[in-house]
């Protein structure tokens, strides 16, 4: 279920209020506090996917400072706050870097539909059936970003946010520049890859900086014959 991403990209998700595992209410925006933005949508007790995506996302994200909110929020309108501590529980959740919530039915409605996120309840199966992506959003609550599969990398995270992040003037750290200039988002896959465009272009800088190099050698040395 992928989602249509020349529809959404560079709009705004629904400013929407979700209540997080310590019972406080907020607004999304106000969470935001101009800070890039990772958000998950996901269900407390799916037992597939969700778990699994959830758990590859703290492990890419052990290394993210404090300049960046990393949110998990449910669609599924009957998860209580019990349900997410049980969901953490579970899976040996500790980290206090992201931070886990629920929504009324209305706000679920409201947010996915921003997003472009589409998901539906298989009675036979009694699972939901939903993309498995995370999704970026600038500190405008604009979204800049989706990144597909059950096991994003740090790489990824990192040239995300910085993606993000780059939609205000602010300074990113010499590893995040590199990374958004040496590594090309693929909307066909969902993930990054190395840009040819740099990587061919820096090749051929190398080696025209080689031949001028030998040609200056080679001069030296006629001349002192």
């Amino acid at each position: 279920m992928q989602i249509e991403e020349e529809k959404y990209l560079g709009n705004k998700g629904a400013n929407v209020v979700f209540t997080a595992e310590d019972g406080k209410s907020y607004n999304l925006y106000e969470f935001i506090k101009g800070k890039p933005t990772a958000l998950i949508l996901a269900y407390y007790t799916c037992d597939s996917a969700c778990p699994l995506i959830v758990k590859s996302a703290l492990e890419a994200t052990k290394n993210v400072g404090k300049d960046a909110n990393l949110l998990v929020l449910s669609f599924d309108k009957e998860d209580t706050l019990e349900d997410i501590k049980r969901f953490k529980s579970q899976l040996g959740i500790s980290n206090p870097k992201w931070t886990f919530g629920i929504m009324s039915d209305a706000d679920i409605n409201r947010l996915t539909q921003s997003l472009g996120y589409r998901f539906f309840y298989s009675r036979q199966d009694r699972v939901f059936v939903h993309p498995n992506v995370v999704i970026f959003i600038a500190q405008d609550g604009k979204i800049v970003r989706y990144l597909y599969g059950i096991s994003p990398k740090e790489k990824d995270f990192r040239i995300a946010l910085a993606e993000a992040e780059s939609f205000r003037i602010t300074k990113n750290t010499i590893v995040d520049v590199a990374y958004m200039v040496c590594y090309r988002y693929d909307p066909n896959t969902g993930k990054y890859g190395l840009n040819p465009t740099v990587i061919f272009g820096f090749g051929g800088l190398m080696l025209a900086s080689l031949t001028l190099l030998h040609a200056i050698v080679r001069r030296k040395k006629e001349v002192g014959r």
